[in-house]
């Protein structure tokens, strides 16, 4: 529940950046600013027992992955305004792949058959999205959306290096990252108007940090791998929302392509859980 609950919330992050009216730099920078300013305080609260534990100064591998979440939201939000949805949520959603590389290069995790095999046929559905794009501003955000989720990847490899300590510092850390990033190329906060600033309240302080908590949460009850599972309606959902709210409908290609990739990453979870299953008994 925990996990479904953190994915159905995550899946209305695009609509809502589509429903604010604003430049994706200003944009970025309230989200960072109420994304840290959520989590301290929902730190600041739960950490009130434990007064022994210190916060600053925070370690390098903090930093460095909240750097990494940084450029994977930014490039997600610069994705959702140059492509449709759908493409966005699909090509960043590969994430996981592009982690089980960077964990061989990095960590000298090796990787299993069934996973070179899912990196191959995700591979080939990222290739028929962008085949399908005419326009130059189509390929940019693809691109986007390629790089967004290179920097989630390098995330949860630094995650998993750090063993999942202190997730929300990593969070908080990427949030004054995002607002500074975008202060540098020209955000103007007090742009926003109207009807935005609910939405953005509403995306910065209740969708990415209620989400973020939820399916941090939900590996304490279930193995990862079902939660990775879970999180894959977000190709879905996301799309769904928008097209309902906004009327947006997906290319053949991003259809075609996506179900390929959704595919292929529920096969993959599927044999994953299958191989713990068999560890479990044998042990």
């Amino acid at each position: 529940m925990l996990a479904f609950a953190g994915v159905t919330i995550l899946s209305f992050d695009s609509l809502l950046v589509k429903l604010v009216v604003a430049s994706p730099w200003d944009l970025l920078f309230w989200q960072g600013i109420l994304l840290s300013a959520t989590l301290l305080l929902v730190t600041l609260l739960s950490r009130r027992a434990a007064p022994q534990r210190t916060w600053l100064p925070y370690s390098y591998m903090t930093y460095l992955g909240g750097l990494a979440y940084a450029v994977s939201m930014v490039f997600f939000v610069l994705a959702l305004g140059h492509t449709q949805v759908a493409s966005a949520l699909v090509i960043s959603n590969t994430a996981p792949f592009f982690a089980a590389l960077i964990g061989l290069l990095a960590l000298k995790e090796k990787l299993p058959t069934h996973t070179v095999l899912a990196i191959g046929v995700a591979t080939a559905g990222i290739w028929i999205i962008f085949e399908y794009a005419p326009v130059a501003s189509e390929l940019r955000g693809d691109c986007y959306a390629l790089l967004s989720a290179l920097g989630t990847a390098g995330y949860l490899v630094i995650m998993r290096a750090a063993r999942g300590k202190s997730g929300a510092d990593y969070l908080i850390v990427a949030g004054v990252i995002i607002a500074l990033m975008a202060l540098v190329n020209g955000a103007e906060p007090m742009a926003l108007k109207g009807s935005s600033i609910l939405f953005m309240a509403v995306l910065g302080c209740l969708v990415v940090p209620a989400s973020g908590l939820c399916i941090a949460k939900a590996p304490k009850y279930l193995p990862a791998a079902q939660t990775g599972l879970i999180m894959l309606l977000e190709i879905l959902l996301g799309p769904l929302f928008v097209y309902c709210a906004l009327g947006e409908q997906p290319s053949n290609n991003d259809i075609m392509g996506g179900t390929l990739v959704l595919l292929t990453l529920i096969a993959h979870t599927l044999w994953e859980l299958r191989l713990q299953n068999r560890a479990a008994q044998t042990n």
